[in-house]
């Protein structure tokens, strides 16, 4: 039996929003702006990497990133905008170092959630990264195509961030 899945671009997004949200109404974001907006910035930025890694953006690939874009930023960005933005995320990648560093870095916001967690004894951190996984999963399979570029952001970032998560959680 074969059946169609579809993951919803703007409630993945608002579920990490909000995460971030609560964590700074509670007391555990510190940053010059506000976590929502850091973690609109950190997918954003993940998503227009995956979207343009392989010099090849396809009309799916844009329509998803639009959906994720307005859900994360509160603007519905033009086509040469949300292209803009892919390329701003794109420049890092030339430089290894750089992206590297975007990959392996637990962006401010998740740090937020998680130090929430830690001190709720909640699990809002895994959610989180569970709704990452699902839009950078939707990303990847927008263009019906298979890059080992883009595998490679998508597993070195995971896999960072579900160690950052393994770290809290309790041991089963």
């Amino acid at each position: 039996m074969n059946r169609s899945f579809h993951l919803n671009a703007t409630e993945l997004t608002g579920l990490v929003l909000q995460a971030a949200r609560n964590a700074e109404s509670e007391g555990f974001w510190s940053g010059e702006s506000s976590a929502g907006e850091d973690a609109a910035r950190h997918l954003v930025r993940l998503l227009g990497l995956l979207l343009g890694g392989d010099n090849d953006i396809d009309l799916n690939e844009i329509e998803l990133f639009g959906q994720v874009f307005a859900a994360a930023t509160g603007e519905h960005a033009s086509d040469q905008q949300l292209l803009d933005s892919v390329k701003e995320s794109v420049a890092i990648a030339d430089d290894p170092e750089a992206v590297n560093r975007f990959l392996c870095t637990t962006p401010a916001f998740l740090q937020a959630v998680l130090a929430m967690d830690r001190a709720r004894g909640t699990r809002n951190a895994e959610q989180v990264v569970t709704a990452i996984s699902g839009l950078t999963l939707g990303m990847l399979a927008a263009d019906g195509k298979a890059e080992i570029e883009e595998d490679a952001v998508f597993t070195t970032h995971l896999d960072h961030l579900r160690k950052e998560v393994a770290a809290i959680s309790p041991m089963s």
